[in-house]
């Protein structure tokens, strides 16, 4: 035989070979996704319905903690005893962690079709304005805010749920009598404690991830923290050292009134 034959006829059996395997792919992929959709299904149906079960669970437990803030707020009122003061003060922190917890879950199950919901606002002035509640969460921890204006476009809410999240782990693993500075200076934030530290600083945006064994939070609050940070094009970086402390960094330089006005 020829060579000249021999070669077309290797080409006609590649050629062959090429039409079976993208009439195979044709057959293949459709009944691929078939299989994927419907692999997939119980887990998206599980997914909707522990949406459904979180949402639930919350809208019942409110009355009850409406009920509890309504009685402790009269007990306050209507006594003198300090004690009895003292008490019921202590049912309205219970009730306002309880409303916190609430919240995070809430935006957890959201947060993957979040909208953002866009403004001009000082976040310095929105920092401000919030150090006396973070000074009132913990007694033997001072919060310290020095923040210059610094106007952004950005979604206020979300924006102050990711600070608030990271400062409301700064004041909780933070050692007592310690300090808890937040500052704003050209385009960084910095949280920074006086506390444990982390051990394992790259895993604490993982959802429910806790380091702490003694934790009584749910490991969503950094979670939360990381995607709002992403919605918003920021970056964080996590500088921590054990029994030493944590510093949160949060380059707002992509949310900046200026640097939008200007790109």
């Amino acid at each position: 035989m020829q060579p000249v034959v021999i070669d077309k006829q290797i080409k006609t059996v590649y050629r062959e070979i090429f039409y079976a395997f993208i009439a195979a792919l044709v057959l293949i992929l459709p009944f691929g996704y078939f299989l994927a959709r419907l692999s997939l299904r119980p887990m998206r149906e599980s997914v909707i319905a522990m949406d459904g079960f979180i949402n639930g669970i919350v809208h019942d437990i409110n009355t009850p903690l409406s009920v509890i803030r309504m009685n402790a707020q009269s007990i306050t009122r209507a006594v003198s005893d300090n004690k009895l003061k003292a008490k019921a003060s202590r049912l309205l922190q219970g009730v306002e962690q309880i409303e916190s917890l609430e919240e995070q879950l809430l935006f957890s199950v959201k947060v993957g079709q979040y909208e953002l919901q866009k403004e001009q606002f000082d976040v310095g002035l929105l920092l401000q304005e919030r150090e006396h509640y973070w000074g009132s969460l913990r007694s033997s921890i001072e919060v310290r805010v020095e923040a210059d204006p610094y106007g952004v476009y950005a979604d206020k809410a979300a924006l102050l749920r990711m600070i608030d999240n990271i400062v409301l782990n700064a004041v909780k693993y933070s050692h007592a009598k310690r300090e808890v500075n937040i500052s704003l200076k050209s385009d960084v934030l910095s949280i920074q404690d006086q506390g444990i530290g982390i051990r394992h600083p790259k895993k604490v945006f993982n959802k429910y991830y806790q380091e702490a064994l003694q934790s009584k939070g749910i490991g969503l609050g950094l979670y939360i923290v990381a995607k709002v940070a992403a919605l918003h094009g920021l970056e964080i970086d996590v500088d921590s050292r054990l029994g030493q402390g944590t510093t949160f960094n949060i380059d707002l330089l992509p949310i900046s009134d200026i640097y939008l006005s200007t790109s």
